[in-house]
Formats: C-alpha cells, sequence, structure tokens
C-alpha cells in the first residue's frame, strides 16, 4: 500500500530552486538591474514606426498615371523659339494629372527611403514618367541637354535655363513687334493690353542685351536692303537664332551653343569702331567706314 505522499508525487522529476539559492544572488534580473527594462521609444522612433505602418495602406504619394493625351503642342525646338508656349501648355497638363508639376518645381519632394518605403517607390516611378513624356514632346537637341539629369526637376532647370535666352534676334524681333502694336477702337483695349504684356515679359525672360551683342543684330538686320548681302544676313541670322549668344555662361549650362563670329568668316575689326567685315567672301560694308 503506498502512501499519499507517493500518490501525489509528480510522474517527473522537478526542481525546486528556492530564492535564496546562493548561485543566484549574482545573476542580473529585473528586480536588481533596473537597466534590463528597455526604454520607452523616442518621438522620432514613433514617428519612423507611424510613417511605417501607414505607408502600406495609406502612402503619402500616390501613383500617377499621365494623360498624355492632353498636350497638344509642337515638340520643343531652339530653332521654333517657341519656349513660353511650350511651357505653359506642358505646366497645364502636368497640372491637370494630380499636381504632378510639383515634380518640376520641387514642391513633391522624395519620401523617406526607409520609413516610407511604398511611398519612395511610387515618387520614383511619377518622377520616371514625367522624365519620359518630357522627352517624347522635345526634340533630339533638347534630349541631349535633359539626358543626364536624374530628376524631372534636374531636366525642367536644365530647359528652362537653355530657352532663357532663345536668341538675340528673335529679342529684337519681339521689340520691334511690341513697338508696332497700336491701340484701336476695333479691338478691345485689354486684349491689347495683355498682347503688351506678354511680349514684354517674353522680351525680359531673354536676358538683358549687351551693348556689343546688340550692335551685332541692328548691322545684321541692316543688310536687309542690301541684295548681295541678303543671302549672308540669313545665314548669320539663322545660326545667331540657334545660339546661346556671344557670351553663354558655360558653366552654368556646359551644353551651351557659343555663336563666334569667326566660325561664319564675321569679324569685328575694332570694338571701339562699328565696323564689321567680311571674310568670306571678302566684303566690307562702305556705310561702316
Amino acid at each position: 500500500m503506498t502512501s499519499s505522499t507517493a500518490q501525489t508525487r509528480p510522474s517527473s522529476s522537478l526542481s525546486i530552486i528556492s530564492i535564496n539559492d546562493p548561485s543566484l544572488i549574482n545573476e542580473p534580473t529585473l528586480i536588481n538591474d533596473p537597466t534590463l527594462i528597455p526604454p520607452p521609444p523616442s518621438p522620432t522612433e514613433i514617428r519612423f514606426m507611424t510613417a511605417l505602418a501607414s505607408d502600406t495602406t495609406r502612402p503619402s504619394v500616390a501613383i500617377i498615371t499621365l494623360n498624355t493625351s492632353l498636350f497638344k503642342h509642337d515638340s520643343l525646338s531652339k530653332d521654333q523659339n517657341h519656349f513660353s508656349s511650350w511651357k505653359r501648355q506642358f505646366i497645364q497638363t502636368l497640372r491637370m494629372n494630380q499636381g504632378a508639376d510639383g515634380y518640376l518645381d520641387g514642391r513633391i519632394l522624395p519620401p523617406n527611403r526607409d520609413s516610407e518605403p511604398r511611398a519612395y517607390s511610387n515618387w520614383n516611378a511619377n518622377n520616371g514618367s514625367i522624365l519620359g513624356f518630357m522627352g517624347l514632346v522635345i526634340d533630339d537637341a533638347e534630349q541631349e541637354v535633359i539626358d543626364g539629369a536624374t530628376t524631372a526637376q534636374i531636366a525642367w532647370d536644365l530647359l528652362v535655363q537653355r530657352h532663357a535666352q532663345e536668341g538675340p534676334v528673335k529679342q529684337v524681333q519681339l521689340i520691334q513687334e511690341a513697338l508696332n502694336v497700336r491701340y484701336s477702337s476695333s479691338e478691345k483695349y485689354s486684349t491689347t493690353s495683355s498682347k503688351l504684356t506678354t511680349l514684354n515679359k517674353r522680351i525680359w525672360d531673354m536676358g538683358s542685351l549687351s551693348s556689343e551683342l546688340f550692335l551685332c543684330i541692328i548691322m545684321i538686320n541692316s543688310m536687309s536692303n542690301v541684295p548681295e548681302l541678303r543671302a549672308t544676313r540669313e545665314n548669320v541670322a539663322q545660326q545667331f537664332a540657334q545660339s546661346d549668344g556671344t557670351n553663354p555662361d558655360l558653366k552654368k549650362n556646359p551644353t551651351a551653343r557659343k555663336f563666334r563670329f569667326e566660325s561664319y568668316g564675321y569679324s569685328f575689326i575694332d570694338p571701339d569702331l562699328p565696323k564689321f567685315e567680311f571674310s568670306s567672301p571678302k566684303v566690307h560694308c562702305p556705310w561702316m567706314s
């Protein structure tokens, strides 16, 4: 007959340790070592965890599917001198695509890659779409300008810088056009004022003319009444309009095309005198002697 003690004995052996066991006195516990208690998360860590959690379901940047059919302008070309109208329509097209024009001026910045991986991925996808769209509506020469751009903002800044001075000849033509505008009873005064405002903005957006540059331009324009110089004038004027002037800032815009008179056989005889000579063919303008 077994005793009651034997009947209640557990089937497996258990080790009962006394809290006064000398072998555990030096072991760190939550009681004798409070440093084992993890500190509460910092505000930065809380924001990070919150952003990471919301990024999964509600990313701060959503994917944009561009509707490019809204764009109805010819491809951008420096030869056409139509950057102002192209720029206006490009911005309007992106603006109607969930405000995607914010990628051009830096209003929509890339999210943190670690705390918002999904939003960051969406931002890069949108940036790539805008860059691709931009490349489709500009000609080959313009594509070379933005070829190395990694963001839509960088590419946009390069185009704006390139076309800030569409060509000094074109600038003088706009000045002439503005001076020929007249108020008339056949047109609303507000319409005429709007034309003048637009022309004025385009003129000054091209930059300031130096006295030397302006002299070159009026000399070119003055050739129009000389039959034997007409072809020369048209050639120089075309090359001049397609260039970035006689002294572009190559540090800011390494791809700028500098106009060199000597490249086309033209050079100043004396910078202090209004003289201009043609070395090929060799012609000296008598009215400039």
